[in-house]
Formats: C-alpha cells, structure tokens, sequence
C-alpha cells in the first residue's frame, strides 16, 4: 500500500514538473507580454510607442519579429526587427534591408522562407522612386539578395497563403481612393493576372484596404470605412464557402473596433492572437493591439447559425 501511495506521489511530482516547465518555456513568447483576453489590449507600448505602421510578422519558430514604422517627424518609415537569442530579447533594431526608403508592411510567409515587404525604393538607380512589393529570400547567413516582385503585383500591405497566393493593395484601380484589394495565385514561379476581389470585399462607396489572408484562405480580414462602422475605419472579416465563395463581410465587432480607425490585421503563426493597429491621436500615430483570436471561430459560427 505505501508503495502505490509512494509511486503515485512520484508521478504526480513529474506531471506536475512538466506542467511548470511547459509554462515557463512559454514566458518569452510574444516578448513576455501577459496574453489578452476577448477584448483587445494594448501590446508593447513601451516597445511600439505610437509609431506602429503594420501588423507584427514573426519567423515560424517565433524567435524574430518584424513591423514597420512611422516617425513623429513624418520622416521616412522604416521596418524595424527584434530577436530572442540567450534566453532574452534583442532591442528593437532597424533591419539590414530597411532605413534609406519609406518600407512599410513585412509579411514572411508561413514556411520562413520569404520576407516580403512594401517600398518606395526604385528599382534601378536610373528609376524613379514609386511603390511595389518587394521579396527577401531566407539563407543560411539571413535574408539574401533584395528582388521587386513580379511587375503584375502592386503597391502594399502584401498577405501570403500556405501555397503563395498573395493578397494586396492597390490604388491604380478600384473605388473609394482608388484602393482595391487584389489577389493572384503563385504557380510555377509565376503570378496570374491579379483578380478584384469582388463586392463582398470591395464595395463601391468605401476605402477597403489593408488585407490579411488565413493561411489556408478561409478567411479574409481588412480594413474598411463602410456605412454601418463604428468609426472612420473598422476591421471586417469575411470567410469562404465549401466551394470557394466569399460570404457577405462582418463588422469584427466592439471587442476591436472603437470610433477611431483601425487597420493592419495579422493573426500570429500559432493561429492564438490577432494584431492590428489603432489610431493614438491622429492619423500619423498608431497604436498596435492584440486579442484572443478565438473572436475569429465566434463570428464564424455565428455567421453559420
């Protein structure tokens, strides 16, 4: 008897050891922040301090974490990168690639792979400065070589699937502001003519930009001033069908919309937190906030009942 009382004091003592260490390990995520809950709070202020031009994008392992930045002084955005190396966080750092051009929105794709990110910079010495969309590829020494993506692809706010269809903006068609939201499939090294996304996404009367694709592509969230909004600009969310049909668009709700704007959406590798940004006091300063996710399977079956 005392010795099945002996072994299952020891066991308990090892799930319980486990459980402590499996908690612990998970500190450092998310640069130690205390997660939120269903409604959205702020995230890294101290780290952000109102200058948040873009959701956060993390490396798969979630040791490296980049976003962009505007600057009180309206000077150039910059992105900037911080890592977790000997159990601690880098300081923020401005990245290799970025500081002579406005930079803007780093998305890298679910594989690690591929740093994508907007740009003013021209693409020859001889070229003028205007925006695209720009790729890094991963080496063994870092990001490598910077290339223009291909010349079909426009502008900003890139967001890639698991297959590398990619979603973003563009301003030389669409409606309000001329922004429209565009997607293009990835297929043997090569994009398709970029498809309008269609009126559930891009209405006519309003501004729909700022995309963020699941990685899967079932779900779309982006950044619209439509009628029925709670302020200037809220985040929508609209799913897919079984057969590929994009459903009408939802308003994501108080939880994360307020009477200020809100745009720049990005869900976090883990599929736990959804970012995105606020505005502080004005249109040039950004707060970035985070919540659970879970908002994302509530509206969903909602939407199903």
């Amino acid at each position: 008897m005392k010795r099945r009382i002996f072994i299952f004091f020891l066991v308990f003592i090892a799930v319980n050891l486990n459980c402590l260490q499996d908690g612990v390990s998970d500190t450092w995520k998310y640069l130690n922040q205390t997660p939120p809950g269903k409604t959205a709070q702020l995230f890294a202020p101290d780290i952000i301090k109102h200058l948040a031009h873009s959701s956060l994008t993390f490396t798969p392992d979630g040791k490296e974490i980049y976003w962009s930045t505007v600057s009180k002084q309206n000077e150039t955005r910059k992105i900037y990168y911080i890592k977790y190396e000997n159990d601690r966080w880098s300081k923020p750092n401005v990245a290799p690639f970025s500081g002579d051009y406005h930079d803007d929105h780093p998305f890298i794709s679910n594989d690690g792979q591929k740093l994508y990110f907007a740009s003013k910079r021209p693409k020859t010495l001889d070229e003028k400065e205007e925006n695209d969309i720009w790729i890094l590829n991963k080496t063994e020494q870092g990001w490598g070589e910077l290339a223009p993506i291909d010349k079909l692809i426009g502008y900003w706010t890139p967001s890639v699937t698991k297959n590398g269809t990619i979603y973003f903006l563009d301003i030389k068609i669409g409606y309000k502001g001329n922004c429209g939201i565009f997607r293009a499939e990835s297929k043997n090294g090569e994009y398709s003519t970029p498809e309008f996304l269609p009126e559930q996404i891009n209405q006519k009367d309003s501004q729909d930009w700022c995309p963020f694709i699941a990685p899967d592509e079932s779900y779309l969230i982006f950044s619209s001033d439509r009628e029925g909004g709670y302020g200037s600009g809220d985040l929508y969310i609209c799913f897919r069908d079984e057969s590929g049909k994009w459903k009408k668009s939802i308003n994501m709700g108080q939880s994360i919309n307020s009477e200020k704007q809100e745009r720049f959406p990005g869900v976090s590798p883990d599929g736990k937190y959804l970012f995105f940004t606020r505005w502080f006091d004005s249109p040039n300063l950004h707060d970035l906030y985070w919540i659970d996710a879970g908002i994302i399977h509530i509206l969903k079956d909602n939407q199903n009942k």
